[in-house]
């Protein structure tokens, strides 16, 4: 008489392959989702507010002087009471002077916020579908990098659209700084990289 042996039931979750995989994909989590669309805010926040900048060029420098003389003439070394007209009309190149360094400082910081806002674009590309550990230092560089020039902005006295785009920039660079290290996007970043 012959007996057939069985191996007992398992009553257990299914084991994982001979790769220790599950064979499931990872559930794409919301943090990653928020990573992407605050880190592409930022970019965009910042090239509108440079794409202003470069749009208003010397009449937005001119008029962002008068409003410093008019509500801080301190600031710029001025006796209370001091008007922009009369500055104008004291010293007319010294005036014009002034509205091309203006004009030049607003550019030169427009033109380092787009660059790290293209950075921040292209690495938004990069980490949305799964969470490498290199996009996510690449981010966090990046917005690092383009907090910079928002500080200076947000410190000076700015246009006022252009210190909104400015601010917008700042805060959606910071979230997405501590966004790219939550646990949930790690434990993504680790799950595709044991499927992939």
């Amino acid at each position: 008489m012959s007996h057939y042996q069985a191996a007992p039931a398992h009553h257990g979750p299914h084991p994982a392959g001979p790769s220790g995989r599950s064979g499931r994909a990872v559930r794409r989590p919301g943090t990653l989702t928020a990573l992407v669309w605050t880190t592409l805010l930022s970019a965009v926040a910042a090239i509108i507010g440079a794409v202003l900048v470069f749009a208003g060029g010397e009449d937005m420098a001119e008029e962002n002087i008068n409003d410093v003389i008019q509500d801080h003439p301190d600031v710029v070394g001025l006796p209370s009471g001091t008007s922009a007209a009369d500055i104008k009309a004291l010293s007319g190149p010294i005036w014009d002077e002034m509205i091309s360094d203006r004009a030049g400082t607003l550019s030169a910081r427009a033109g380092f916020a787009i660059f790290t806002a293209v950075c921040l674009l292209i690495f938004a590309l990069a980490v949305r579908k799964s969470a490498a550990v290199w996009a996510r230092v690449l981010i966090t560089i990046s917005a690092v990098i383009a907090l910079f020039p928002h500080f200076l902005i947000l410190g000076d006295y700015e246009p006022d659209s252009v210190f909104i785009t400015s601010l917008v920039a700042l805060f959606t660079a910071i979230s997405a700084i501590v966004l790219c290290w939550l646990p949930p996007v790690n434990r993504f970043a680790r799950g595709q990289k044991a499927t992939g």
